[in-house]
């Protein structure tokens, strides 16, 4: 899953979708296809999901954070509704990598340059949001370090508000989508 408006720009395939890689922090070479995405219905949540077609790309319950020499893998143990306003959420995205803010507020609408309005979303102070649509964002389980729970995915953010917009787990979330968590089986 990643935000469904990384498909937008294309370049398209000639049934629509469009291609997906892996491509690690930095990386300028070596990305390896993950699968098409076919266009989205973004009717109810800015999210788009990525068939994975390539045998030879594993997925892991874990989050990458190689910026921090102490936990440089992060663990995923399951996902959380997010409800405090004050709390630090984090995400890990391909342009600016790990970092936090603090939730400012809860069932925001906001409406992007394309016209399209998306409500009930999660208005966080700046975490660097520019690139890292469709990063996973969450909170650390302070008591078993390096853990930690999904609680949405970045989708936009304003550089001259100084906010990053998530979407909250809750709207990603359905009775046949998952986050692979530790406790799954791979």
């Amino acid at each position: 899953m990643t935000a469904g408006h990384c498909s937008d720009s294309g370049p398209f395939n000639s049934d629509g979708s469009v291609s997906f890689f892996h491509l690690p922090w930095g990386g300028i070479v070596g990305r390896r296809l993950i699968g098409p995405m076919a266009r989205p219905d973004m009717s109810v949540a800015d999210m788009g999901f990525i068939s994975k077609r390539n045998p030879d790309i594993g997925v892991i319950p874990s989050i990458r954070n190689t910026d921090d020499q102490e936990f440089p893998e992060l663990i995923i143990y399951g996902t959380l509704d997010s409800d405090t306003v004050g709390s630090t959420v984090c995400k890990s995205g391909y342009t600016t990598h790990v970092t936090c803010g603090e939730i400012l507020a809860f069932g925001v609408t906001v409406t992007f340059l394309n016209g399209m309005e998306f409500n009930g979303l999660i208005k966080a102070t700046h975490m660097s949001c520019g690139g890292d649509s469709g990063a996973p964002v969450f909170q650390f389980a302070e008591d078993i370090l390096p853990g930690i729970f999904i609680t949405g995915m970045v989708t936009g953010g304003s550089e001259e508000q100084g906010v990053c917009v998530i979407e909250p787990i809750a709207k990603l979330i359905t009775d046949d989508i998952y986050v692979l968590t530790i406790n799954d089986p791979i």
